[in-house]
Formats: C-alpha cells, structure tokens, sequence
C-alpha cells in the first residue's frame, strides 16, 4: 500500500489541548502520532471536516510548547471508546515551532533506526 502522506509521521503521546474557532470549547488530549506537515489525537466530539482549531502542543521530552492553528481533514469514529480520532494539518505554524518539530521528529527517527 503506497503512502499518501507528504511528510513521515512518527509515533508520539504528547499532550495537546484544542479550541474550535469560532466556538470557545476547549479539550485536553494527548496526540496519536505527529508530523511535520500536521498531528492525529482523540476527541470526544463530532467536529466538522474543514473546521479550524487553535491548539496548543506540549513536547514534554524537549520542554517545548506552542500554539498553532489546524485545519481538521478528516474524522473517523471510535465508537468502541465513544470518542472520534482526527487528522489536522497544520495552517500556520510559526516558524520557530516548525525547526524544533522537525529536529524533534529526526531525533525520534534515528533513535528508533538505532533499536
């Protein structure tokens, strides 16, 4: 099966907090996996495709957090654990945040190269 994805994601537990826009609805998550190019994590709500989200992503192994704006391009219901998973893309991401992701998901890489 070829891959579809632009960028590698790799597999990552981190905890992230969303607020839909307009809507001031906040949750608190921890991500599924993350790539440069955007993050899957958990919700307990239907979000519509195309919404945006501000989020905030706390990288705890590199004490690294930062807020962002998404773009929700898909959703799939979960409904053995009464919860939907999501895929975002990032639409903004300062630039200081992209470097240190990609520098964080090259070390994830090559460590895991190295098991």
């Amino acid at each position: 099966m070829q891959e579809r994805r632009r960028f590698v994601r790799v597999p990552e537990s981190s905890q992230i907090s969303y607020e839909i826009i307009p809507r001031p609805k906040v949750g608190d998550f921890f991500t599924k996996d993350i790539g440069q190019g955007g993050i899957r994590f958990f919700v307990h709500e239907f979000i519509p495709k195309n919404s945006l989200l501000k989020i905030r992503l706390t990288l705890k192994k590199i004490s690294f957090s930062f807020e962002t704006i998404v773009k929700l391009v898909w959703i799939r219901e979960d409904a053995r654990a009464d919860r939907y998973e999501v895929g975002v893309e990032f639409v903004n991401i300062p630039k200081k945040a992209a470097e240190n992701l990609m520098d964080y998901i090259k070390n994830i890489l090559v460590a895991s190269s190295h098991s």
